[in-house]
């Protein structure tokens, strides 16, 4: 007899698996959350790649498939770390197949991606999530930026201007021209999410520094600035030269046609509506400040870091409010240039600085605002709760009490509170509830009073859940059935629930409806009747809840230009109100600001986050600096590792940088010219994905410096030339000191820290002077006194600082050892250098006597 051979049946032939295939094939691009149950499963490569970003376990089904699950009721933890991985991700939910009723059905439900989120659970904080789309145009670039969550939507150009740097081999680079102003850009607005033409973002994906950002191709849809302006002119029924468009053929119309395409697509059918798109001319409004500024004077953490970290947001971020912190953001990166706008913001600061009740009272007054600009964002997606209506209505209450506090300073003063505010938040105050539910029809929304049929409707649920308990009880006594219960669920309705120990108790009149392991479920006549008056009643509370909710959602959305101004003006006092608890708290001064860029004068200055940060703020030593164009525009420092030079020149370009802001400064005094730029060489380190040594980092650096530093820039370079031979670094460095010195070329205010004491041989030059850090020697031993004095140091300390490292013993005998072998012969080498330089004079002298005798 033969054996028949059993088929080996394919994992993926199922029902389930079919349908999870299918929905794949078309969501290729994101991370397919399959509902099944009470949980989302992830199957094959989804589960092998989600698997370690959601911290769960990657598990087989039938022995052959990767899975992983996540319950559905904590899914947005989950999804939140795909999104924060940079991942899309698709949801898959369940519903019944109607020509198969035993099998169910999914369906792609929403497809969220970084750039796309609403919900306040997976978003970042409070900072900006912002979706980019980039077109190219030649040498130029159109950037359009929208926060979906906010409506925020604006548009700039970047590129064509003549920083670009010749590479390693000597040449033109090969990267686009716009490509060093879009890692800026990149850095500042810290994109969620990229979109353009796969052609366009192969050409990103191909510049260094770029490709760290999720990019979507829209492929199909014209990028041109045509589509952009008819796009903008029909949605918003406006002028673009209103909205700061001079050329309708900017690229950067184009990217916003790509970003109104992606939005459509995205929230079909919901009204999700973006403000306005704005263009922004940035160069000639705000101080320039590059990805290597931003990163190296530590201002804000890099994307994914948290807002805690060491940085200079973190020092100022006294905000109450997630738009005050947006508001502090933005100001913090794009530094003022008009006097007037600067010393205004100085005045509101000053006005909140003397008033400490006032403070007090602002602090306590906007901690209850709430995020109405992402509020928004969600009613006009369709996508809004009940508790929104508190927000709105609460927010509004707010700054009715601020008005008063702020009258007596027009620098401080909201914006007027329209009267379409004022009675929206009336409406919502008698309509809902003081504590609504989270969710429509997860408890009562509507105040008692306010519509006479949801009243009775109520009053008959009411009375009906009593009735319920009363035919309870007399179904009990009736059938002696003494644990009957009268239940209900979603799915049931309201039923009867037997034991099964008592079934045989159970009368004719009863009705099974359900089995269960250890109980049965019945309905009867009395039942049946009164499940229909409740459900009746039900059905009438909710469908008029349903109506007054989407009444007020209409009235929120058409306050909505009102609401966004209220928020702006918040946004703003929160934003000075934080810098005058900062100034408050911590001695800061205000500074003094002229018109021009050429003097930087800075008595008993300190390092705002590095002051911040010790245990105490005593511990950080002031120090002073003095640079103006006509004698000191160029200071050489000199001092040995750890005595401070880095800190001395970052806190220079900090307290600049806050000046500008409009904030006040970590000083006992300074009055400052306004700056243009500021550009820093600071510290390097390899950076392989690009294919760059840390020196050729340091060159590259350095290069744009030189290409784009003016008459109005502040520069400080810490430690050029470094990174390669002694005297190859000490010759760019003094060629890059005699550059930026020179009285005919830009001659900005810049500091120099270097190792290199031979430059200080430099401040024979008009512009340039020497300054040191103070170092004391006490029996044998070096003490940094991190003071900055005039002068130029003699000697590097280095042996010290290895000795304090903690060095082996050995290792530091043995070094200065080598180093007196080193300098005895340096000094025997200067002193042959010294006899021969002799010999050569007197034999020229003696010639030349010789020749005047003859």
């Amino acid at each position: 007899m033969k054996l028949r051979k059993e088929k080996k049946t394919d994992p993926l032939d199922t029902p389930v698996m079919r349908q999870y295939l299918e929905l794949k094939t078309k969501h290729a691009d994101a991370i397919l959350l399959f509902r099944m149950g009470d949980f989302y499963e992830l199957f094959l490569e989804d589960a092998e790649l989600a698997a370690p970003i959601m911290d769960v376990a990657l598990t087989r089904r039938q022995q052959d498939i990767p899975m992983a699950g996540v319950p559905y009721h904590s899914a947005e933890i989950y999804i939140s770390r795909l999104l924060g991985s940079g991942h899309k991700v698709a949801i898959a939910e369940q519903e019944n197949d109607p020509e198969n009723p035993k099998l169910m059905r999914r369906a792609v439900r929403r497809v969220i991606s970084p750039g796309t989120v609403l919900e306040e659970s997976l978003l970042a904080g409070a900072a900006h999530s912002y979706l980019m789309a980039v077109v190219p145009a030649g040498d130029f670039a159109g950037l359009a930026l929208a926060d979906i969550s906010t409506g925020t939507f604006f548009c700039l150009e970047i590129g064509g201007r003549s920083d670009r740097v010749a590479d390693f081999e000597g040449g033109e680079s090969n990267e686009p021209v716009y490509a060093p102003e879009l890692r800026d850009r990149l850095l500042h607005y810290a994109p969620r999410e990229i979109l353009g033409t796969l052609e366009t973002l192969n050409l990103l994906r191909a510049i260094p520094g770029v490709s760290g950002t999720l990019m979507t191709p829209l492929e199909g849809w014209r990028a041109s600035a045509l589509e952009g302006a008819r796009q903008i002119k029909r949605r918003y029924e406006t002028n673009l030269r209103g909205l700061g468009f001079v050329d309708e053929e900017s690229p950067c119309l184009g990217a916003a046609s790509l970003i109104l395409h992606y939005v459509d697509r995205n929230f079909p059918d919901t009204g999700l509506r973006l403000d306005p798109p704005v263009f922004r001319e940035v160069r000639s409004q705000v101080m320039g400040l590059d990805e290597q500024t931003i990163r190296n004077l530590d201002l804000v953490g890099a994307p994914g870091q948290s807002d805690r970290a060491r940085t200079l947001f973190a020092v100022l971020d006294e905000c109450r409010t997630a738009p005050g912190k947006r508001y502090l953001r933005e100001a913090l990166l794009s530094p003022l240039l008009d006097h007037g706008e600067i010393t205004r913001r100085q005045d509101s600061v000053e006005a909140l600085v003397q008033a400490k009740p006032l403070r007090t009272e602002l602090a306590a007054g906007l901690s209850g605002v709430h995020d109405l600009e992402r509020m928004l964002a969600r009613q006009s997606a369709g996508r809004g709760a009940p508790r929104d209506f508190v927000a709105v209505r609460e927010t509004i209450r707010i700054a009715i009490e601020l008005g008063p506090l702020l009258e007596g300073s027009a620098a401080l003063r909201l914006p007027p509170l329209s009267g379409s505010l004022e009675e929206l938040a009336r409406t919502l105050h008698d309509a809902i509830v003081e504590e609504p539910p989270a969710v429509l029809g997860g408890g009562p929304l509507v105040r008692e009073g306010q519509d006479e049929e949801l009243d009775r409707a109520r009053a008959a649920s009411v009375q009906g859940s009593q009735w319920l308990a009363d035919l309870e009880r007399s179904e009990r006594e009736r059938t002696g059935i003494t644990n009957l219960r009268i239940k209900y669920n979603r799915v049931a309705g309201y039923f009867i629930e037997v034991s099964k120990g008592q079934i045989d108790r159970v009368p004719e009149d009863y009705r099974r409806r359900q089995t269960l392991t250890g109980y049965e479920r019945y309905s009867n006549p009395a039942l049946d009747e009164l499940r229909e008056t409740i459900e009746a009643a039900d059905q009438t509370i909710t469908q008029i809840e349903e109506r007054i909710f989407g009444e007020l959602c209409g009235a929120v959305l058409a306050a909505r230009e009102d609401i966004k101004a209220l928020m702006a003006g918040l946004a703003r006092l929160d934003f000075l109100l934080g810098m005058a608890l900062v100034a408050g708290r911590h001695a800061w001064t205000r500074p003094e600001l002229v018109a021009d860029g050429a003097l930087l004068e800075v008595r008993d200055g300190r390092h705002p986050v590095v002051e911040r940060f010790l245990e105490s703020a005593a511990d950080f030593i002031p120090n002073d600096i003095i640079l103006d164009r006509q004698e000191r525009a160029f200071g050489i420092i000199t001092g040995p590792n750890m005595a401070g030079k880095s800190t001395y020149i970052r806190q220079v370009a900090l307290i600049q940088l806050l000046a500008q802001m409009g904030a006040w400064v970590p000083a006992r005094s300074a009055k400052l010219g306004i700056v243009d730029r500021i550009f820093t060489r600071i510290g390097a380190q390899d950076n392989l994905t690009r294919g760059e040594s840390t020196f050729f980092v340091e060159m590259l650096e350095t290069a744009r410096i030189l290409n784009q530093v003016g008459p109005r820039s502040l520069v400080i370079m810490d430690e050029v030339g470094r990174g390669t031979s002694t005297y190859d670094g000490m010759s760019l460095a003094w060629a890059i000191v005699e550059h930026l010195s020179d009285e005919d070329g830009p001659l900005p205010l810049c500091l120099f820290a270097t190792h290199y004491h031979e430059l200080t041989a430099l401040a024979q030059r008009d512009s340039v002077f020497n300054l040191t850090m103070d170092v004391q020697e006490i029996d044998g031993k070096v003490v940094f006194l991190h003071r900055v004095k005039e002068g130029a140091a003699d000697r590097s300390y280095g042996i010290h600082v290895a000795r304090l490292a903690g060095l082996p013993a050995s290792v530091i005998e043995r070094a200065e050892e080598r180093l007196a072998e080193l300098e005895s012969e340096d000094e025997r080498r200067r002193s042959a250098e010294g006899e021969r330089s002799r010999g050569r004079r007197a034999r020229r002298q003696q010639e030349s006597a010789q020749e005047y005798l003859f």
